[in-house]
């Protein structure tokens, strides 16, 4: 049993460097909010480490299956800002009928030039209310 467990899936790490490799094992989701609208969803999550904050806001059109519309990020970096779109890879929507919904997914964070530069990962976390895009 033991060794099956050591098997499983790896825990994913929030925050992926595609372009240069960059090892980003310190950043975590800080926190995750929203507000459904009807058949809209917008959210707004926020990675950090010590030393910056990435910003993602994402807005989803709820139905079956749930999909990423549209999507920006910013980061504040080392003096710089970096900012760009945001492309789906996976969503995953929970309801909200009885309380607040919750979103996951995997989201790739793509540069001027269209191509992916990070990936972010969110597990599927019931939505903070106090946010709107």
């Amino acid at each position: 049993m033991l060794l099956l467990a050591a098997c499983g899936e790896s825990r994913r790490m929030a925050v992926q460097d595609l372009a240069s490799h960059e090892y980003l094992s310190s950043f975590t989701l800080h926190s995750l909010a929203g507000t459904r609208d009807g058949d809209r969803l917008h959210a707004q999550a926020i990675f950090s480490d010590s030393s910056s904050i990435l910003t993602v806001e994402l807005h989803f059109a709820i139905g079956s299956p749930t999909t990423l519309e549209s999507g920006v990020w910013r980061w504040s970096r080392s003096g710089q800002l970096l900012s760009g779109a945001v492309a789906s890879r996976s969503v995953t929507f929970l309801g909200g009928q009885d309380g607040p919904p919750s979103i996951g997914g995997t989201f790739d964070l793509l540069g001027a030039d269209g191509v992916a530069r990070y990936r972010v990962n969110i597990p599927v976390t019931q939505l903070k209310t106090g946010w709107r895009g």
